[in-house]
Formats: C-alpha cells, sequence, structure tokens
C-alpha cells in the first residue's frame, strides 16, 4: 500500500451519504499485470480531511484503507498505491470522504472502478475472421479461443476495457471460444483477449498478443461525397 495508508477496522458503522460523493479515478489502466500497481485518486470538490477506499467483494465490503486528504485550490485528494497486486486485490473499488470532526459520518459512495489482475492463467488466441482489416462503417469479427474452459472471454483496446465481454462456448474439438461482432464503428488499434472464471471474475488470464485492427476509409465513397457537396 502507499505510504501513510492503513487498513482500518470500525466498531461503529459508518453512516454514509452525508455529503456529496467523491469522484475515484485510475491513473493507470484498470487492467493490472500481477505484481505491478495501481494507482486509484479520490478527490472532491469538499475539503475533506480523510478519504477512505473500500474494497468490495460479492457485493460486501472486503477492506477499508484510509489516507489523509491533500488540499490544493478548489477541492481535496488523495491518492491510494494498490501493489504490488496480487489476487487478493482484484475486485471492486469505491471512496468516500469524512471530516475529522466526524469521523464516522461519510460522503455518499463515488462510482466504482473494477480492478482486473491479469497473468493468472494461460493466454488464449484471437484472430480476425476475415484479417486484420476492415473497411470504415463495415462490421467485423475478433474470435478469442482457448483450450481452457473458461467461462468469459474479455476484449480489449490499447490495454483499456471497453464492456466486451461474452460468455464461451465450447467447440467439437474441445477448445472454448468467443465471437466478438464489432462494428459497424470499429475502432484502429491493439486488440487484446483475456480468458476468466465465473467464481473469480476479477482474475483474468494473460493478455494475448496485440492484434492490430486497420481501419480504411472508402476513398471513392469519400470523393462522391465531396463531389456531391460542391
Amino acid at each position: 500500500r502507499g505510504e501513510g495508508t492503513s487498513l482500518i477496522f470500525f466498531s461503529v458503522h459508518p453512516s454514509a451519504g452525508i455529503y456529496r460523493k467523491p469522484f475515484l479515478l485510475a491513473l493507470q489502466p484498470p487492467l493490472v499485470n500481477l505484481g505491478e500497481t495501481v494507482t486509484l485518486e479520490c478527490r472532491s470538490e469538499i475539503m475533506f480531511d480523510t478519504f477512505i477506499l473500500t474494497s468490495h467483494k460479492n457485493g460486501t465490503i472486503k477492506d477499508s484503507f484510509e489516507l489523509s486528504a491533500e488540499h490544493y485550490h478548489g477541492g481535496s485528494q488523495a491518492n491510494f498505491s494498490i501493489g504490488p497486486v496480487t489476487p487478493d486485490d482484484a475486485g471492486t473499488y469505491t471512496c468516500y470522504g469524512s471530516l475529522n470532526h466526524s469521523p464516522y459520518e461519510w460522503s455518499e459512495s463515488s462510482g466504482p472502478i473494477d480492478i482486473n489482475i491479469t497473468g493468472l492463467y494461460k493466454i488464449p488466441t484471437l484472430s480476425a475472421l476475415m484479417g486484420p482489416g476492415v473497411m470504415s462503417g463495415e462490421n467485423m469479427t475478433l474470435t478469442c479461443f482457448s483450450d481452457l474452459q473458461f467461462d468469459m472471454f474479455h476484449l480489449s483496446r490499447e490495454g483499456v476495457p471497453e464492456g466486451h465481454e461474452l460468455p464461451s462456448v465450447q467447440n467439437n474439438n474441445g477448445t472454448f471460444q468467443a465471437n466478438f461482432l464489432l462494428g459497424p464503428v470499429v475502432q484502429a488499434g491493439n486488440y487484446r483477449c483475456y480468458g476468466s472464471f465465473r467464481n473469480s471474475s476479477h482474475l483474468w488470464s494473460t493478455p494475448t498478443d496485440p492484434l492490430y485492427i486497420l481501419v480504411t476509409v472508402n476513398l471513392l465513397v469519400t470523393t462522391f461525397l465531396t463531389l456531391t457537396l460542391l
């Protein structure tokens, strides 16, 4: 944990929702390789004295950590350093603010951030069904497969998960796969896929090698539209 961060236990359950919620953001992409470090920043327009970071598992608070707030013109903040991460650090995080004169009165909860830890299982394979190039406005399919019986496959672009996840389907040859349909607006970039199991949804496999997707513009259509507008 970051310097000055302390694990806290409560004999009195704090009251939450007294003040406006702070904002929680990850200063690095929330896909963290095993053994690396991620920093979560909690900030608010309110001059809080303390920020509390909570980690959740199965909908309940697993751990809570607190840091003294740093004040700046227009608000307060604290940076929580998590790592080197272990599987136990994976999960959903939220943060709260409090004041010294009423430490058991917390703000509303920030929005949640999921920290997924990668590098736990064997690497799957990612391929583009029709090749790694697509015309602007068209669809394309990326296939992620593995000989491990993953329950879910996840897709990221430039290291950021974008909500692309699908349950795995078993093939006749005993492998497991998911087909990700992208489009009609496909973003160029490096794509990777990961596998995970249902009972540990925040623990992901080693990522695939990056697959660069190239999006090209139809010059004939662009020229026609340009001439039409002239």
